[in-house]
């Protein structure tokens, strides 16, 4: 709010925040982890916080094709129907519940080259999510711009704390 966020709007993304977290949990400890896969994490865990920080389905697109596959989410700065590649600045790789993050960076750094102005790419098996950021006309970073464990938010990435500084984000 302090930065501008509309209070409903700060009201709408905690809701959400709170439903994925709670069906991210269901799943993590009542659901065999195989049974959960790519177009489930997509379309109940990161759609609907995709949808609740506020983009719109308008400049969504999923599976959108590029030369070396299909991106899960690319996410435009205008309406799909009146945009190019060059107006994708997000895109999002997911991956089934049990699928670990090693090898994501790497694939959705591809679909990147695609997209000249994209400048974040995340990765994510729905409630482990890891963004990589690129300044333009560089290489994404190898090492991940920021974490987010959503069943278990800490205020450093485990994996590379002294680099990788949580964010408060509700």
């Amino acid at each position: 709010v302090g930065e501008g966020l509309r209070p409903f709007s700060v009201e709408e993304l905690t809701s959400a925040f709170r439903r994925v977290r709670l069906l991210a949990n269901f799943y993590y400890n009542n659901v065999t982890w195989e049974d959960i896969r790519e177009h489930e994490t997509r379309s109940f865990l990161i759609l609907p916080l995709l949808l609740a920080l506020g983009w719109p389905e308008q400049k969504l697109k999923i599976e959108f094709p590029v030369s070396s596959g299909r991106v899960d989410i690319a996410c435009f700065n205008k309406p799909h129907h009146k945009s190019t590649n060059e107006d994708c600045v997000l895109l999002v790789e997911s991956k089934g519940f049990s699928i670990g993050l090693d090898y994501a960076p790497q694939q959705a750094h591809g679909y990147a080259e695609s997209f000249p102005n994209c400048t974040t790419a995340i990765v994510s098996n729905g409630y482990c999510y890891k963004a990589y950021c690129r300044v333009k006309g560089e290489e994404f970073s190898l090492a991940p711009s920021a974490y987010l464990n959503i069943l278990d938010p800490q205020d450093r990435f485990p994996l590379d704390p002294k680099n990788v500084k949580h964010r408060n984000l509700i």
